[in-house]
């Protein structure tokens, strides 16, 4: 693995007064892609186990934290629709012009926000392993609380619900790739026992945790709420990428978020698991750099 092949980490102050930090890997005179982290997560996150992989395909791969989450500031009623307004000014003071947008999980109503927001400077749009907006019904997981399901439908505080949830995890960051390694297809198993894999999952959930388990609280939320802006303003071809054998996100999720948007192709991994990336980043990566 090569040492010198990021994060680069640098922060800016957005007109409001908050900070927003970032991380970037790769190529700096590369094809941009923004990376939209999961929740929880930080811009540490990446989707290779070698980060000079992005130098070697030609990429920048750009990742901030969201609101509150690892080096970025709060920012007291957010929306989903908020934050390509801080996207833009950081891709602004980079000097950058067109980009393609990644998710990975919890970060596919950021990037999809973003597509919708930025027209055709978003030359690419990808999404791996998320879930549409609560349009529909969600197939809940058997552990979320039956109150939480209720609320989710309701107007009530819902990240105050969720924040007891995540106060072991914001507790012990450190621990999650365990968690995950337990609880998840054993797809998912065989890559989380990767050492490389492992430290980078605990130091993205260390980052993304350092401030408590609010903002993730708060983000989780905002995902179960309609995200503000309908899927049918996405012109741009989405490319989803799914394992057959996600047990985070069913596989249902992906087909219905296909159907919902305008123009797109659900690729499916057979077999794969919510962290199938770390085996088929080079596909991915193909597809946006165009």
């Amino acid at each position: 693995m090569d040492g010198d092949a990021g994060p680069r980490e640098g922060s800016i102050r957005l007109p409001d007064g908050r900070a927003l930090a970032y991380a970037e890997y790769g190529d700096p005179d590369g094809r941009v892609v923004l990376g939209c982290h999961g929740s929880p997560s930080s811009r540490l996150e990446r989707h290779v186990a070698d980060p000079a992989d992005y130098r070697r395909w030609g990429v920048r791969f750009v990742v901030p934290d969201r609101p509150g989450f690892g080096g970025s500031d709060p920012q007291p009623g957010r929306r989903v629709t908020d934050w390509p307004d801080d996207v833009r000014q950081l891709l602004d003071t980079l000097g950058v012009g067109q980009f393609a947008v990644l998710s990975l999980s919890g970060g596919a109503a950021y990037a999809l926000a973003c597509a919708a927001a930025f027209g055709d400077r978003v030359r690419a749009v990808g999404v791996l392993g998320g879930a549409p907006p609560p349009d529909v019904p969600w197939p809940w997981h058997d552990w979320v609380p039956h109150q939480l399901r209720s609320a989710a439908r309701r107007s009530s505080p819902v990240a105050a619900l969720l924040k007891p949830l995540f106060i072991p995890a914001a507790r012990r960051p450190g621990l999650i790739p365990r968690y995950l390694e337990a609880r998840l297809a054993p797809a998912d198993r065989r890559v989380i026992r990767r050492p490389v894999v492992r430290r980078l999952l605990v130091a993205t959930f260390t980052e993304g945790m350092r401030h408590g388990p609010g903002a993730v609280a708060e983000d989780r939320a905002l995902l179960l709420r309609p995200w503000g802006f309908p899927l049918s303003t996405v012109s741009q071809h989405v490319h989803v990428w799914h394992g057959t054998q996600d047990w985070e996100v069913p596989a249902a999720l992906a087909r219905v978020l296909g159907a919902m948007l305008p123009r797109s192709t659900v690729h499916w991994v057979p077999g794969g698991g919510h962290f199938f990336v770390f085996d088929h980043a080079a596909e991915v990566y193909a597809v946006l750099r165009g």
